[in-house]
C-alpha cells in the first residue's frame, strides 16, 4: 500500500511540474513550418483560384521547387506553374530560390515564400 501511495504522490509531482513547463512553452520555428498548427481545418485559409485573383493579396505562394534540367516551378494558389504561365490576370515573371514576380495588368510584385522577408509583397 505504501508502494501505490508513493506512485501516486511521484505521479502528481510530475503533473504540477509538466503543467508548469507547459504554460510557458513558446515554440520558435527559426523558419520552419509549427508543427502544432493544423495543415487542414477551419483554421486553414481559403485558397483563391488564380482565375479570380484581382490583386497581388490573393496570390499564396506555397512552393517552389527545382526539377531536372534545373527548370523551377511555383506552387501558386494550388497551380503547379513554371515561368512565362498565366492564368486569368496573373502571368508568372520569375521564379527564385525565395520568392517569384508576378504581373498583374502592368504591375509586377515579388512574392515570398511564407518565413522568407516576412512574406511581404510589393508592387514595382
Amino acid at each position: 500500500m505504501r508502494t501505490l501511495s508513493k506512485i501516486w504522490v511521484l505521479f502528481l509531482v510530475l503533473a504540477i511540474v509538466a503543467s508548469s513547463y507547459a504554460e510557458g512553452f513558446q515554440y520558435e520555428s527559426r523558419g520552419k513550418r509549427d508543427p502544432f498548427v493544423p495543415l487542414v481545418g477551419m483554421d486553414r485559409p481559403t485558397v483563391t483560384r488564380l482565375e479570380d485573383v484581382t490583386s497581388a493579396d490573393d496570390v499564396k505562394l506555397e512552393g517552389i521547387a527545382t526539377g531536372a534540367g534545373g527548370i523551377q516551378v511555383a506552387m501558386v494558389n494550388g497551380e503547379l506553374l513554371k515561368e512565362g504561365s498565366k492564368v486569368g490576370e496573373v502571368e508568372i515573371g520569375k521564379i527564385s530560390k525565395k520568392h517569384i514576380t508576378i504581373l498583374i495588368g502592368q504591375k509586377a510584385y515579388d512574392i515570398y515564400l511564407p518565413g522568407e522577408e516576412g512574406g511581404t509583397k510589393g508592387g514595382k
